[in-house]
């Protein structure tokens, strides 16, 4: 298994989890709708974070060709997501 699906994802709950190398590869859904997503397209691994369900405009987007970036990326997304969870829960 791959180490970043052993991730502690805060207070994310992952909906969606395949290891295998293909366009849907993870979802996490956080409080306040906040989605984390995680996917193999074309050439690279793409991780949006997403508020409202509004694919077009992801708050944050982050790519990488390498595996071993992944962790590294998502440890960054995760702290992003829940910062914006939270400061969106506040208001």
């Amino acid at each position: 298994m791959q180490s970043w699906s052993r991730m502690d994802f805060g207070t994310g709950k992952i909906i969606f989890l395949d290891i295998t190398q293909k366009e849907d590869m993870l979802q996490v859904e956080y409080p306040n709708g906040f989605l984390l997503d995680m996917g193999w397209h074309q050439d690279r691994y793409i991780i949006s974070v997403i508020h409202n369900f509004d694919w077009t405009h992801p708050v944050q987007q982050y790519e990488t060709a390498e595996r071993n970036q992944l962790p590294k990326l998502l440890t960054e997304a995760v702290r992003l997501v829940e910062k914006e969870s939270q400061s969106a829960g506040a208001n």
